[in-house]
C-alpha cells in the first residue's frame, strides 16, 4: 500500500487560482498531487475557467502525477471521505494545503456588513472558507501524529489584521490565522508544523481577466509589477518542506514576499514580489469594475 518513496500532498481547491498554483508548483517526478474541488470534468460552479482535470493535465505535462478527487467541501462527509482516500491509498499524507474558497460575486463591491446576505456570504467563506480547512485538518493529523512529522499550510490574508473587502472576509481569514497558531501549539511535540501563509495581490483568473479587459482600477495599476503568480505560494511551501525547516514557521503566520526572499524563492517570472505591507496601514479598497 502507498508510495513509500514518494512526497504525497493534497491540495484542496485546485481548479483555479492559488490553489491550482500551489499544485502545479508542489508537482514532480517524487511527489504525487491529490488535487480537491467540485468541477471534475466540466465547470458548472463559476465563470472563470478551470476544472480538476485540466490541473491534473497540466501536472502530469510537466512530469508530475496528479489524482484528482471530486469534493464539494461543504459537506463534512465528503472531506472526510477525501482524507480517508489518500491514506488508504497512499499510507501517509506529508503536505495538506488548504486552499478551497468561495468567493461571493459581490465580494468586492462596497457595501456595509448590514446590507450583506448573511447566509450567502457566511456559507461561503465561514462554512467553505475556514470549517472545511478545519475539518481537513481534523481527518488529517492523526495520521501525521502517528508518522511523526507532517505540515499544514493554509492560504490566509493580511486581511486577518486589516480591513479588506468585508467583515465577514476578514473574520474567516483571522480566524484562520487563529487556527493555525493553536494547532501549532497542540502539534509542536508531534514534529508537526501549522502555519500560513499571506500571498500578496495574484494574478489568479478572476484577476488577469480584469487586466486583459482593460478594467484594472487606477488604484491598482502601481501594483502590476509586483503581483505574484498563483505558483509562488507552492513554491514557497515546497522550499521549506524540501529544506526540512517546517517546525521553524509553525503557529504563524508569513508574508509571501518575505519568505520568497529569506528562502531565495522565485516567481514564475524570475522575480520576487515586493511587500505590500504598506497596505495594511492604507488599505487599497476595490471598485465594481473588479468583477465585471
Amino acid at each position: 500500500m502507498g508510495n513509500i518513496n514518494k512526497r504525497i500532498v493534497l491540495v484542496t481547491g485546485a481548479t483555479r487560482g492559488i490553489g491550482k498554483g500551489t499544485a502545479l508548483a508542489l508537482s514532480g517526478s517524487d511527489t504525487i498531487v491529490y488535487i480537491s474541488g467540485r468541477s471534475e470534468f466540466e465547470n458548472q460552479t463559476s465563470s472563470l475557467p478551470g476544472t480538476l482535470s485540466a490541473t491534473a493535465s497540466e501536472i502530469s505535462e510537466r512530469g508530475g502525477q496528479a489524482i484528482a478527487v471530486k469534493c464539494d467541501h461543504s459537506d463534512d462527509k465528503q472531506i472526510a471521505q477525501l482524507l480517508e482516500r489518500v491514506i488508504d491509498e497512499q499510507g501517509k499524507l506529508d503536505i495538506l494545503v488548504n486552499c478551497v474558497y468561495q468567493v461571493p460575486d459581490d465580494l468586492i463591491v462596497w457595501k456595509p456588513f448590514w446590507q450583506r446576505p448573511v447566509e450567502k456570504h457566511w456559507n461561503a467563506m465561514i462554512n467553505i472558507g475556514l470549517r472545511a480547512h478545519y475539518l481537513a485538518c481534523y481527518h488529517a493529523v492523526p495520521h501525521m501524529v502517528k508518522a511523526g512529522c507532517g505540515s499544514l499550510v493554509t492560504v490566509s490574508s493580511p486581511a486577518a489584521r486589516n480591513y479588506i473587502h468585508s467583515i465577514i472576509y476578514g473574520l474567516g481569514k483571522a480566524a484562520k490565522d487563529k487556527m493555525m497558531h493553536d494547532m501549532g501549539k497542540e502539534l509542536r511535540e508531534h514534529n508537526v508544523a501549522a502555519f500560513t501563509l499571506w500571498p500578496g495581490i495574484v494574478r489568479t483568473e478572476r484577476l488577469q481577466s480584469t487586466i486583459d479587459s482593460n478594467l484594472l482600477p487606477p488604484e491598482y495599476e502601481a501594483l502590476k509589477s509586483g503581483m505574484e503568480s498563483p505558483e509562488l505560494t507552492g513554491r514557497i511551501i515546497d522550499a521549506i518542506d524540501r529544506s526540512g525547516t517546517a517546525m521553524m514557521y509553525t503557529g504563524a503566520s508569513w508574508w509571501n514576499s518575505m519568505l520568497a526572499k529569506s528562502l531565495d524563492v522565485f516567481d514564475i517570472d524570475g522575480q520576487q514580489p515586493e511587500t505590500y505591507e504598506p497596505l495594511l496601514g492604507k488599505p487599497v479598497m476595490p471598485t465594481e469594475t473588479m468583477i465585471k
